[in-house]
């Protein structure tokens, strides 16, 4: 009787731990293979609509596009931030409730908070301004990827369900970024390349 009572009480813990825990959404294989095939499609859609397509969380689409992208732990918030604040135009993007919000200009640089676990971003300069949750994020992906006839060239920066946050990108859709900036968004990625790989 204590040996079932103890299998019983091994198998709950075992159930309800990866739903506690942070998860790194790694593609499976055949996860993998499904993804995969789906940006394959000649439209190029975009890992969200693929998220969609598939019933995935985005950050399981992104652990899956290979050298196109690139994924950490978000314990590396600080200095990625830091690094996004050297481009010289930038637009970050909020996805919430089939509305697209975006904020066009420099990043702000930011420092934690005193007196709660926000990371506040100075409104002095133009931009995102806000209050940011670094502790609520699970991981950061670095995006180089060709969608139709444009090059997206993002980081972006997932909660704990695999969602993105936000994004901050390049300027595209019809606007050819600088070649400074391409350069800028390269530091960043090399930053970000240098550090463990989310998935392997």
């Amino acid at each position: 009787m204590r040996k079932q009572l103890l299998l019983a009480v091994g198998l709950c813990f075992a159930s309800t731990t990866p739903l506690d825990a942070a998860m790194p959404f790694c593609a499976t294989d055949a996860q993998r293979s499904a993804i995969q095939a789906a940006m394959a499609d000649p439209a190029k859609p975009a890992p969200y609509r693929v998220a969609a397509k598939l019933s995935l969380p985005e950050a399981t689409v992104q652990s899956a596009l290979a050298s196109a992208s690139y994924g950490i732990d978000a314990s590396h918030f600080r200095s990625i931030w830091t690094s996004l604040t050297t481009w010289d135009e930038a637009v970050t993007v909020v996805m919430k409730g089939g509305h697209i919000f975006e904020t066009h200009g420099r990043i702000s640089e930011g420092e934690p908070s005193k007196r709660s676990q926000f990371f506040n971003l100075k409104s002095e300069a133009d931009g995102m301004h806000g209050h940011l949750r670094p502790d609520l994020l699970s991981a950061i992906y670095v995006m180089e990827l060709a969608i139709g006839d444009e090059t997206q060239r993002g980081v972006l920066f997932y909660d704990k369900q695999g969602d993105v946050a936000f994004g901050v990108y390049l300027p595209g859709e019809g606007h050819t970024p600088s070649a400074a900036t391409i350069k800028q968004f390269g530091a960043t990625r090399s930053l970000i390349e240098k550090q463990p790989a989310l998935c392997r």
